[in-house]
């Protein structure tokens, strides 16, 4: 419970469940309390994976939206609200995290920085996070959203 009464964990689950009903989605939705009072709704079930779309598209969305309406009802407060489905978060983090170590192998191998595709900020972070302890291989985030992108390059 937030300090103005509202419950945010009740106000996310109704969120995410009214988008997974209006899809007419066949899953289970629950909310977590995470660290630092961050919440995450997650949805399970036969459809889940209608809720992740093309490249992430849905999800994100949802995720986005379901965080302005958690942020609204407890007046403002900026807490990070997580939305997966059918694990697909952590599957994107495993599958950018496989792209990370291949840019920095070829940025390594022909000397010479390697340019992603744009992505997201959350996507972007957990390529900077996997090659973080890289003594070898620097990173850097370039041009302005939503065509951010990153450079993997060999460290000086």
């Amino acid at each position: 419970m937030s300090m103005d009464g509202v419950d945010p964990a009740l106000v996310l689950e109704r969120a995410v469940r009214a988008v997974v009903n209006g899809m007419g989605i066949d899953a289970e939705v629950r909310v977590e309390q995470g660290e630092e009072g961050s919440l995450r709704a997650v949805v399970e079930g036969p459809g889940a994976e209608e809720l992740v779309g093309g490249d992430g598209e849905t999800i994100d969305a949802l995720q986005y939206l379901a965080g302005q309406v958690v942020a609204r009802a407890e007046g403002g407060r900026g807490r990070i609200v997580n939305v997966d489905a059918a694990d697909y978060r952590r599957r994107r983090e495993e599958s950018l995290t496989r792209l990370a170590e291949r840019a920095a192998a070829e940025a390594l191998e022909h000397g010479e920085e390697i340019e992603l595709d744009p992505m997201p900020p959350q996507d972007r972070r957990i390529v900077h996070l996997a090659l973080k302890e890289r003594e070898d291989i620097s990173t850097r985030s370039e041009g302005d959203e939503p065509r951010r992108r990153i450079i993997v390059e060999p460290a000086d």
